[in-house]
């Protein structure tokens, strides 16, 4: 018994000793990259969305997600009876108007007839009148039924243009009624085309919203189409936005793929703060294109904002916070200045040589 109380005692003295041994490390050159950490996800140059120009139901889809969006072609179609019957009255508007304002037509027809009429009844009218100024100049008819031929005469000319005056008027007004029948069925139809919901430029679907059947309302998105370029949209923080550049390369990994990281270039930094992503927003083009790249795809972004070569680092965890470390020779604090710095390693520019040694004590 003992003994065994002496070898445990032996044992706890070994532990204790060993939890006060301090770690070291040497003062070595290496590659050192300071970087900004950013979340983000990958998005479309043009993106846009898809939305109802009218009340409806979608009475049918020609596209679903990962098809192509042809710039003009309709992608969905909306139903409404409504708008039907409208194009319709309108169709049998405009052809009624074409009809009245035809040169044959009927009320057309009656104004040419009564203009001949009363040309016919003038040129009677002015042979009885010329036979009236004969007579008179021999005095074989009175003054009075000279002055009735004349005034019959001149009545019959009147007539005639009055007639030809409503002629116009009422062809300028049947025309004019024809025209904004055409218009009206013009409008309509573009109505109606609403119901026909196109993409406004080339790209794919990336969701459709809605499905056959749905009641959509006015301004309701039913699908999103992605066109353009892919990129990768960076969310970095308010503590790091000054540190990031125009320009600057990054690595990003994406997370269909962690293991592999691709190069980019950090290629718009946007002006303010997003309040909804409670982060400063960033764009990045791949300058090395992964071979399959989806919209959305989640990833993870670190911007390099410093990169050395081949200089003298320590373990980041050995410099305190008075930027000091513990030399092992002596045991004594020496003070340093530094560089570049990430969470593994930081750059010392002067107070260390290369292959010192430096303690780190065990807390």
């Amino acid at each position: 018994m003992i003994k065994y109380t002496r070898y445990l005692g032996l044992v706890f003295m070994v532990v204790l000793l060993s939890c006060h041994k301090s770690e070291e490390a040497k003062v070595q050159r290496k590659d050192i990259i300071d970087a900004v950490f950013a979340s983000g996800n990958i998005i479309n140059t043009n993106e846009y969305l898809v939305e109802a120009n009218t009340d409806g139901y979608l009475e049918q889809s020609f596209v679903s997600e990962g098809d192509t969006a042809l710039k003009s072609k309709p992608l969905f179609r909306l139903s409404n009876l409504v708008q039907v019957s409208q194009v319709a009255n309108a169709a049998v508007n405009y052809d009624y108007a074409k009809i009245k304002s035809a040169a044959t037509a009927p009320q057309i027809e009656q104004v040419k007839v009564q203009i001949v009429q009363a040309k016919q009844q003038c040129s009677t009218d002015s042979i009885n009148f010329g036979r009236y100024q004969r007579l008179l100049k021999t005095q074989a008819v009175s003054q009075v039924d000279y002055d009735k031929a004349k005034l019959q005469f001149e009545s019959d000319k009147d007539n005639i243009k009055v007639l030809e005056h409503q002629l116009a008027d009422l062809q300028l007004n049947l025309t004019l009624n024809r025209e904004n029948a055409k218009s009206q069925l013009a409008i309509q139809e573009q109505n109606y085309r609403y119901n026909y919901l196109s993409a406004a430029i080339i790209g794919v679907v990336l969701s459709v919203s809605k499905k056959q059947g749905d009641y959509v309302k006015k301004g309701d998105i039913i699908a999103r189409i992605g066109a353009g370029k892919l990129l990768a949209k960076l969310f970095i923080s308010e503590d790091d936005i000054d540190r990031v550049k125009l320009g600057q390369s990054l690595l990003i990994s994406l997370n269909t793929d962690k293991l592999k990281s691709y190069k980019a270039i950090l290629t718009k930094i946007y002006p303010s703060f997003d309040t909804d992503q409670q982060s400063f927003i960033a764009e990045a083009t791949f300058t090395e294109m992964p071979t399959v790249l989806k919209a959305n795809t989640q990833l993870q972004a670190n911007i390099i904002v410093a990169e050395k070569k081949n200089t003298l680092v320590i373990p980041t965890n050995y410099l305190d916070k008075n930027h000091q470390v513990e030399l092992k020779e002596g045991h004594k604090k020496v003070e340093v200045q530094t560089g570049i710095s990430n969470l593994d390693w930081t750059e010392i520019t002067s107070g260390l040589q290369e292959n010192d040694r430096i303690l780190l004590s065990k807390q």
